[in-house]
């Protein structure tokens, strides 16, 4: 189950991202909670997504052909500087009591356009992080796994900060959280296989999509994250909307419930992951994708807490098994001299129709409501895996 963390540069990089990605969350949570307490609007909570997930539009793809001639190392480490600079930016803000709407979106801004370098390479690293890489699958599923455990852990501490000492702290725990990573990629082994660059970055873009259209499972994997990106994961925007409505008086607690709620979901998906990958794994990829999509508009049926945050722990096991049996699905297909490339169409597929999911469910939001948001979400989400059912046995 933990072959990986017999590589002590894995371990070394898992922990310390391990803790950026507690403080990413806390952030994350405050900053919804502040975004709707300041304007009372689901569309900017939708809106401060999109500028977040907006740059990785135009950058992303580009990105990833860099991530395969670049150091790796160096593009996720200025990329952790400009994340922590922007977490501080925010922090500062509040202390001063000069923070709107705007400190947020730009801010949002500037660690999505760091995100859309440090995403591809940091996807590509995994294997530079392996002496022996037949631990690949279980280094995919590992870092699902830390992902996902700070994803239960990151929300719930956002609560009980947020409860106690106020949002402020939550963007300052986040900026102090990336020094660890940022000391450890400066000093993990070099392994990268640097390929030199043949041809203008365009012409080595294009030769990746050729790649991806000569291979249909590639393709396909890449289209279910993509789908899974535009109508799942924004449902998690319109959490601090859902904790409003069901914790009238306690708003705070009660986003750090429903986030946990799908962060243990997520985490026990990890951890089934990070025991056994399935053989089949793109059957087990349609139907979590069919399960995220009956659970997802399910929710919008119900007012019930106790029927509505068990669903949304489906929601986060659903979720994380079908994007993190895509990345193995890409991560054990691709060449080392395609990986940058195709693992930052993977990236796109998940960061770049994020923003417009975001905007979608965000204005359905505003204008019919929460639970018409959630069947609606969930309808396409259901439908999209009849679509890829059929592509399969097509």
């Amino acid at each position: 189950m933990f072959e990986a963390f017999q590589e002590r540069d894995y371990r070394r990089f898992w922990t310390a991202q391990f803790f950026s990605n507690i403080g990413s969350w806390m952030q994350g949570l405050a900053q919804g909670w502040l975004v709707y307490k300041l304007t009372d609007s689901p569309f900017l909570l939708g809106f401060v997504a999109f500028a977040n997930s907006a740059p990785s539009l135009f950058l992303m793809l580009p990105a990833g052909v860099l991530a395969d001639h670049l150091d790796r190392r160096r593009v996720v480490q200025l990329s952790q500087c400009a994340q922590a600079l922007s977490a501080l930016f925010i922090a500062i803000a509040i202390r001063t009591g000069h923070i709107t709407v705007w400190h947020i979106v730009a801010a949002s801004v500037l660690s999505g356009v760091a995100i859309s370098f440090s995403a591809p390479a940091y996807q590509a690293m995994i294997i530079d992080l392996l002496d022996d890489r037949a631990r690949l699958s279980n280094a995919v599923a590992m870092n699902s796994l830390q992902f996902n455990l700070s994803r239960v852990l990151g929300p719930l501490l956002a609560g009980l900060t947020l409860a106690a000492w106020g949002s402020l702290w939550c963007f300052l725990l986040n900026a102090l959280s990336f020094i660890p990573l940022i000391f450890v990629l400066g000093r993990l082994r070099k392994r990268q296989v640097h390929e030199p660059p043949v041809g203008a970055l365009g012409t080595r873009l294009i030769e990746g999509f050729r790649y991806v259209r000569g291979d249909r499972v590639m393709f396909l994997n890449l289209a279910i994250v993509a789908v899974v990106s535009l109508l799942g994961y924004p449902y998690m925007t319109l959490m601090p909307m859902a904790a409003r409505n069901l914790y009238v008086h306690d708003d705070a607690r009660g986003l750090g419930i429903l986030m946990g709620s799908i962060g243990i979901g997520a985490l026990l998906g990890a951890l089934a992951l990070s025991i056994r990958t399935p053989v089949k794994i793109m059957r087990m990829i349609i139907a979590s994708l069919a399960v995220f999509g009956v659970a997802l508009g399910a929710i919008g049926f119900t007012h019930a807490r106790l029927i509505i945050v068990p669903l949304l722990a489906v929601c986060g096991c659903a979720m994380v098994v079908s994007v993190a049996l895509c990345n193995t699905s890409i991560q054990n297909r691709v060449p080392d001299a395609m990986r940058g490339r195709v693992l930052s169409m993977y990236t796109f597929g998940f960061f770049g129709f994020l923003p417009f999911g975001n905007l979608i469910a965000g204005t359905i939001a505003e204008h019919r409501g929460l639970p018409m948001t959630m069947v609606v979400l969930g309808g396409g989400l259901l439908a999209a895996a009849g679509v890829a059912a059929a592509v399969r046995s097509g």
